[in-house]
């Protein structure tokens, strides 16, 4: 199986087991650094309820498409602060691999023309049901999208899940306005669990069966150059400090998203003195800002994000 960026059939082996000891060789491309699943076995998760059996924002149960959305959706203010700089009122906006609808829920009236598209039959429904924008079921490389092109194109968490992330690119390009802007999140293989820390538990959590491909910075840039795409790669952190120090101390993961996704505070009792909680809870928000600040100059954020335009 040749690599999907640069066409070597030059690879290594660097891991045979998945999460939930799944046995898969993951290679890595000795020529451009990508790494990818030899055998991507069963690519059909999204299309129906197996998918969310195991991954989902809570890891103790099946979360339900309304449990996804309350859980996610508090969090989309971050997302959107990465995009703002390519937002109008005005502006048409496709969220590929939309989920739920949390994100472009999140984007009710800061835009003009808001647009899905997802996989997974069971959250389409719960879109067309509960949510008051359009979603398309089919892949992008296939659908037509009658409201095209679009200002803004997003993704996030999408790209790793892809057979051929190139294609994929090539597609959503045909469906963006000459100038208009793509947003990616991909995970980071540069992570700081991974790269500085080394914890083999975050190790064996975070190579997974529907995770397609593992990118770096260099073949992240390789990939995007292939597709025409130009802009700024970086890496974002929002994971909390308390995250990583659950993972140093134990090698676990936290059971739900929240915990890992929501300010720190040191102090919640009510019989503690006002001013004393405050100051402490002040101080670990402010560590916890640093700390994420921290990893992004140095790249070592959980995604890594682009932000770009198309230059051809």
């Amino acid at each position: 199986m040749s690599c999907k960026i640069c066409q070597s059939n030059k690879a290594k082996v660097i891991r045979n087991k998945l999460r939930y000891d799944v046995k898969r060789d993951v290679l890595k491309c000795e020529d451009c650094g990508f790494v990818y699943l030899a055998d991507f076995g069963k690519i059909d998760f999204y299309q129906g309820e197996e998918y969310r059996k195991n991954y989902g924002p809570n890891l103790n149960k099946i979360s339900s498409c309304q449990e996804i959305f309350d859980t996610y959706l508090p969090f989309q203010a971050e997302m959107i602060k990465e995009i703002e700089s390519a937002l109008r009122p005005d502006s048409k906006v496709l969220d590929l691999g939309c989920s739920t609808g949390h994100f472009l829920a999140a984007l009710k009236d800061k835009v003009g023309l808001r647009v899905g598209l997802e996989l997974n039959q069971a959250q389409v429904l719960f879109i067309r049901e509960r949510l008051d924008f359009k979603v398309y079921d089919q892949p992008i490389e296939a659908v037509e999208i009658v409201e095209g092109p679009f200002d803004v194109i997003t993704s996030f968490q999408v790209l790793e899940h892809i057979k051929d992330p190139l294609k994929f690119l090539q597609a959503a390009a045909k469906n963006l306005k000459p100038g208009g802007y793509l947003y990616i999140e991909v995970p980071n293989l540069n992570d700081a669990l991974l790269s500085v820390y080394k914890i083999k538990g975050y190790e064996d959590f975070y190579y997974r069966e529907p995770h397609l491909s593992y990118f770096d910075e260099r073949s992240f840039k390789k990939l995007l150059d292939q597709a025409g795409f130009e802009g700024e790669i970086k890496t974002v952190q929002r994971y909390n400090i308390f995250n990583h120090l659950n993972w140093l101390l134990t090698g676990q993961p936290q059971g739900e998203f929240s915990q890992g996704n929501n300010d720190p505070v040191l102090v919640q009792s009510h019989e503690v003195n006002e001013e004393v909680k405050d100051d402490l809870n002040k101080f670990i928000k402010s560590v916890n800002e640093n700390y994420k600040e921290l990893l992004n100059k140095h790249k070592l954020g959980e995604n890594l994000s682009f932000l770009g335009k198309r230059f051809n």
